[in-house]
């Protein structure tokens, strides 16, 4: 309750904070139309821009593009100040004007406003950079019109443009609208991560802010990008970090950085080894968290203290990017992107926990389980991706290399009782992996768009092929011990040699429009057609040599029942006719609205094949479905006011059932489970219905954005577990088609709302996810119904002041419900915690970090289990460019880590613990080599 009370007073602050600032500037509008009247004509497009006059300075307050009628129409300005409005078009001279607006009237109009076209043979007196213009579709800021500290990055200049908001997961709008890719000099930045550009690059190495839709045919289909344009003499540069520390209880960590970029080529080195549970699985988690600007409240990359288990990890890559295209656009580009990544990693987890299991109208069993696993994983990962566009044909080939090994040692010890706490039964096992694993995955698109006077429009066709070998080297010794019927004790020692290679290949084919191909595009009352056709072919071949060990001889023998070859052959193919109807209704820079229905009739064929050593898993099925898909699609787009999307959509699919559940090699070890098998199994069907709802707020300042997704899936045939529980606590698992309704429901919605004001920012954001099932099962012979219920609900607050100041705050909660109405039995867990964050800029110098997560884990039948994390740090730069960082950090101060198991399905539920990290110091020095431009000779 305190940490809830501490998460709502920082809302309501931060609030309060933002609300008083907006009372003291009171709202009133200003609008006009901007005109040439030499020549009889309004201008569109012009960049009229209001700032607010001080003796000081001038501060740019927002700033609008002139519609098709040249109006111009600002909100949310402040009452009897002195504003003034400079509009800017290209071939004219800058037009100025000063007013203000009645307290009285709070509105003012400033009618025509004639602007006078510049001629060769006046000179314009220049009075200052102007901040905002239209370069033709691009909407551009000048970084020299924007006063910010010297060592300021790109972020810190796009948080001084009015209307642009860089939110608290690095996501930015701008207008109130997704950018969906940022770009410097027109091309992908290290990967296309906006932090890597705007946290890294110097802010006086920018000339421009580009923004700029692409898809421009089609405005309601066009996305939002951005482009930092670099000065000249500034496409070369290079900048990093290197950082060691050394902690208390033996912790150490070590983070290495090195980019480099010129107009052509990036290439980047990051390296890390640490014992801290900060863990990398590639080369860009390490380059986005080593930028220059440092993390704030942000929480990535950084010790996981809510992971199971201790991991020592070491790892190294590298980047590589060649832009055969010196400058490109839209529509040329080039490039070719190469990655490497090494990591090895050594993990302890030890972990206890308890399980409770319903038998129907038998006793519950409650199992306490202790498991300890050791493990070490090396794995090789290259990967790369060529881009090439020319016109109106695009190539996109992807492909990736990962070569793993692993050594797993996992440890179990299970021990029975029923309700009246007599032990029944007691299971332990040793299990030692030894794995390769090598992956290959190639994906290749290819589009060509339609041609100018071309009835053909075009098509796109995608290939992907997977290709994974597996081989694993397997010891399982286990024990049975029951204490009900000395019979069914048992000991196995046996070896596992498999050898597994699985190779799938889709072909995707599209032909869009086919009405203009063979008919005239009037026909047919508007409708189109396409044809598409999705093939699947997958071949999967896995061999098994096992062995036991008899004690008699005190050597493994081998083991002709388990000893197999199986080839597995699946076809999967798709055909589809899809029909469609737009109706459009649009005026120029005042609406769009678009209604799209869409009917697809496709069918679904599946042929699968089996060929064994074992007679009876040779096995051949085909699947015949007919699998209709429908969708309604409306848009409406209010010009400078907001854009909203709807969607009705249906489609259906199938899931066939696979051979280990048709008619599986049953291995006698898995005591305790005994998965069986069932010859007269059917493939499922799902049939899925989604509705969802998107607005986005585009009225440019303190934007307001939603959106929602309900989908219902409705399953035939669903396959389910028919489980027999003994009383020694031995399972026979039968899977079987359930004859009864199953469905599952879900909701999602995601809710943001940025109050941008003159020294501050408040941004407030809510996630929810909520999911509903009902699932059949049969427990020793009986059906019941498991009512599932899922909910997660998370509320974040961001506050910044100026430089100074950025306090996160953020609540979450979820939860499970399960329900077997006929067993009368109820599981439930919940799982919350209050987050609060904060970063204080006490000089240039000197910053100060905070967060403070207070957690609290409930579930059925156990005491709750409350406990505190908090970590601090305190940053110190040195020298001019402070590229010299000295970070003192206090990890887990209360030494309260926990990590919680609570979980449940349709027959159990489980609590416990794991080891994980906890309270240590650490001192880490970091130094943060940058350079923009090329080096001038002395």
């Amino acid at each position: 309750m305190r940490a809830c009370a501490c998460l709502l007073f920082l809302t309501l602050f931060a609030t309060q904070v933002a609300l008083s600032q907006q009372k003291t500037e009171a709202l009133g509008s200003v609008k006009g139309i901007v005109r040439d009247t030499a020549n009889n004509y309004v201008l569109k497009s012009a960049t009229a821009s209001v700032y607010k006059v001080s003796p000081q300075d001038s501060v740019l307050l927002s700033y609008q593009i002139t519609n098709t009628y040249g109006e111009f129409n600002f909100t949310n300005l402040p009452l009897n100040s002195p504003l003034k409005l400079i509009v800017n078009n290209v071939g004219y001279h800058v037009l100025i004007k000063e007013f203000s607006i009645p307290a009285d009237t709070k509105a003012i109009n400033l009618k025509t406003l004639v602007m006078i076209e510049r001629t060769t043979s006046l000179k314009e007196v220049v009075i200052s950079i102007p901040p905002i213009s239209m370069n033709g579709d691009t909407l551009e800021f000048n970084a020299a019109a924007f006063k910010l500290d010297s060592n300021a990055v790109v972020e810190d200049l796009l948080r001084k443009i009015p209307n642009i908001v860089v939110w608290g997961d690095n996501t930015i709008t701008v207008n109130g609208r997704e950018i969906k890719k940022l770009t410097v000099n027109g091309k992908d930045f290290f990967g296309g991560n906006f932090k890597v550009a705007t946290q890294n690059l110097s802010k006086n190495v920018v000339d421009k802010v580009q923004v700029f839709r692409t898809a421009i045919s089609n405005t309601l289909d066009s996305t939002l990008n951005m482009n930092i344009k670099l000065k000249k003499g500034q496409e070369f540069g290079y900048f990093g970090k290197i950082g060691a520390g050394r902690g208390t209880d033996g912790r150490y960590e070590t983070d290495m950085s090195i980019n480099a970029f010129s107009p052509k080529m990036q290439l980047g080195i990051v390296a890390a080894i640490n014992n801290i549970n900060k863990l990398a699985n590639n080369v860009n988690t390490i380059l986005t968290n080593s930028t220059f600007k440092g993390v704030g409240t942000a929480i990535e990359y950084r010790p996981d203290f809510s992971m199971g288990g201790i991991t020592r990890s070491k790892a190294i890559g590298t980047t590589f990017t060649y832009n055969f295209v010196e400058k490109p656009t839209y529509y040329e580009r080039n490039t070719l992107n190469v990655n490497y990544f090494f990591r090895d990693r050594d993990t302890e987890n030890a972990s206890t926990a308890k399980t409770i299991t319903a038998r129907g109208n038998l006793d519950k069993i409650i199992d306490d389980n202790i498991n300890n696993n050791f493990s070490n994983t090396l794995g090789h990962k290259v990967d790369s991706k060529y881009e090439w566009t020319e016109n109106n044909h695009a190539l996109t080939v992807n492909q990736s290399f990962i070569n793993d090994k692993s050594q797993n040692n996992i440890q179990t010890l299970s021990r029975s009782r029923n309700e009246q706490d007599l032990a029944i039964s007691e299971y332990s096992g040793i299990n030692a992996i030894d794995e390769n694993r090598n992956s290959y995955n190639l994906s290749i698109n290819y589009l060509m768009g339609q041609k100018q006077g071309k009835k053909f429009k075009g098509l796109s066709t995608t290939y992907t092929l997977g290709v994974d070998n597996k081989e694993e080297k397997r010891l399982n010794q286990t024990d049975f011990l029951s204490f009900i019927n000395p019979l069914s004790t048992q000991r196995f020692n046996r070896k596992y040699n498999t050898d597994l290679k699985d190779v799938d290949q889709v072909l995707n084919f599209a032909l869009n429009d086919l009405k203009t191909v063979f008919f005239d595009w009037t026909k047919f009352y508007g409708f189109d057609f396409s044809l598409s056709n999705d093939l699947k072919l997958n071949h999967k071949r896995e061999g098994n040599v096992i062995e036991d060990f008899n004690p008699a001889t005190s050597m493994y023998e081998h083991n002709q029942y388990l000893t197999n070859n199986v080839r597995t052959n699946t076809t999967e193919d798709a055909p589809a006719l899809i029909v469609s109807k737009s109706i459009k209704s649009s005026l120029s820079d005042r609406f769009n609205k678009d209604w799209t229905f869409r009917l697809g009739a496709k069918h679904l064929f599946i042929y699968q094949e089996n060929r064994s050593d074992k007679a009876f898993q040779n096995i051949n099925r085909s699947y015949s479905q007919f699998a209709p898909e429908a969708s309604i699609n409306y848009t409406n787009r209010q010009w400078g006011k907001y854009f909203k999307y709807y969607q009705l959509s249906f489609n259906t699919s199938i899931k066939t059932p696979t051979l280990q559940q048709l008619a599986p090699l049953i291995d006698s070890t898995s005591i305790t489970n005994i998965q069986q098998g069932n010859l007269a199994l059917l493939a499922s069907i799902n049939r899925n219905i989604q509705i969802s709802y998107r607005h986005e707020d585009q009225t440019g300042k303190n934007t307001l954005n939603y959106n929602f997704a309900f989908n219902l899936n409705y399953l035939h045939n669903n396959i389910i577990d028919s489980v027999l529980i003994s009383d020694d606590n031995r399972r026979n698992i039968y899977p079987v088609n359930d004859s009864h309704a199953n469905n599952y429901l879900s909701f999602n919605a995601n809710i943001r709302k940025a109050l941008k004001l003159k020294t501050s920012e408040f941004q407030i954001g809510l996630t929810t996810m909520f999911g509903k099932s009902k699932n059949g099962a049969y427990l020793n012979g009986a059906y019941t119904f498991s009512d599932n219920l899922n909910a997660t609900i998370k509320l974040n607050a961001n506050f910044t002041y100026k430089d100074k100041i950025a306090l996160e705050g953020a609540q979450s909660y979820s939860m499970y419900s399960l329900k077997q109405a006929a067993f009368n039995t109820k599981f439930n867990g919940v799982l919350s915690a209050t987050t609060l964050s904060s970063s204080y800029r006490v000089t240039k110098k000197i910053t100060l970090n905070s967060d403070i997560t207070f957690n609290r884990n409930t579930s059925t039948n156990t005491d709750a289990i409350n406990f505190t994390l908090w970590n601090a740090s305190a940053n110190f730069r040195f020298l001019k460019g402070n590229n010299l960082e000295l970070k003192f950090s206090a990890l887990d101060l209360l030494r309260q880590n926990s990590s919680i198991i609570n979980d449940g399905s349709s027959t159990n539920f489980t609590v416990g613990t794991r080891n994980v990290l906890t309270q240590y110091f650490m001192t880490t020095v970091s130094y943060y080599p940058r350079h923009f431009g090329k080096k001038t000779k002395r």
